[in-house]
């Protein structure tokens, strides 16, 4: 696709307009919240087209490409049309379950990897509002380097609480829960909670049962399926560790939760009030969180 040309023809007016208003330092909240279609949004973020240079200096920038698949396992608009599918499918909960308008909530990525989902919301929400962490330090420092604006910070893997100040109204982790042990994710979402203000949501990823037949998956030194769909049944949970230590604990692998699992574990301190699927990555599966 030639993104120069797409942009020209459809919105090369509004652009030239929003390219002047960043020549004169407004920010991205002001700039580009004329803005209405995420698709729109995805390619001005990935800055793939030619010209409006003060928009593309007033946006974050992206990482080189070998770090963003070492991430995300693909890179540039490839990346960018998975991402702008999860951002649509946040947009889409938020507008059923917040109490409150978006724009006036705190928002917060946890696990942030370089920053690449929080940057979406910088049109909606005030730079103020928005928050990220991460516990990979050497990540983080990119994330910072990237957007220097955003307020990044580094978390500890096993939390006793998060390094902020305020609470939040909207928590997401994509790709986290998909990963932790299950002690990091009692500590991880007993942390959550206590930083959420009342009525806060939680919206996270998880990996379906039928991740454990996943091709690539099931190529695991020791990943038995028959006994992985067993311990499913058995205990609505697997983790198949993958890291080093964490406080004498292993707490990084490959995680498969079942909604049984969430409900008979999570429900003492959230209302569980949604589950989706995300129909471009069918192995995380959106779980939505009401904070008791």
């Amino acid at each position: 696709m030639n993104w120069s040309s797409w942009l020209n023809e459809y919105y090369g007016d509004k652009l030239a307009q929003t390219d002047a208003i960043c020549e004169k330092g407004a920010s991205i909240y002001v700039a580009f919240s004329w803005i209405t279609d995420p698709y729109l949004w995805n390619v001005l973020l990935w800055k793939e087209y030619d010209g409006y240079e003060a928009i593309k200096n007033t946006l974050p920038n992206v990482p080189d490409t070998e770090t963003q698949k070492n991430w995300s396992g693909r890179s540039g608009m490839e990346l960018g049309a998975a991402v702008v599918e999860t951002y649509r499918l946040m947009h889409d909960k938020l507008r059923l379950h917040l109490r409150k308008p978006f724009d006036l909530c705190s928002v917060l990525d946890y696990g942030c990897g370089w920053g690449n989902v929080i940057r979406y919301f910088m049109k909606d929400v005030p730079l103020s509002n928005l928050h990220a962490c991460d516990p990979h330090k050497g990540i983080i420092q990119v994330a910072k380097d990237l957007n220097p604006q955003l307020d990044i910070v580094l978390s500890d893997s096993l939390p006793n609480s998060l390094p902020f100040a305020g609470n939040f109204d909207f928590v997401y982790a994509l790709s986290v829960w998909t990963h932790l042990s299950p002690v990091a994710s009692d500590v991880c979402l007993t942390a959550l909670h206590a930083s959420l203000n009342e009525d806060g949501i939680v919206y996270l990823t998880v990996r379906p049962p039928a991740y454990a037949y996943y091709d690539p998956v099931s190529k695991l030194p020791g990943w038995d399926q028959q006994e992985i769909a067993e311990t499913i049944r058995r205990d609505g949970i697997v983790f198949y560790p993958q890291s080093l230590e964490v406080d004498g604990a292993m707490t990084y692998g490959e995680t498969i939760i079942t909604r049984k699992y969430i409900e008979q574990n999570w429900t003492d301190r959230f209302d569980l009030i949604d589950v989706a699927m995300n129909g471009i990555a069918p192995y995380q599966g959106i779980i939505v969180l009401r904070k008791k």
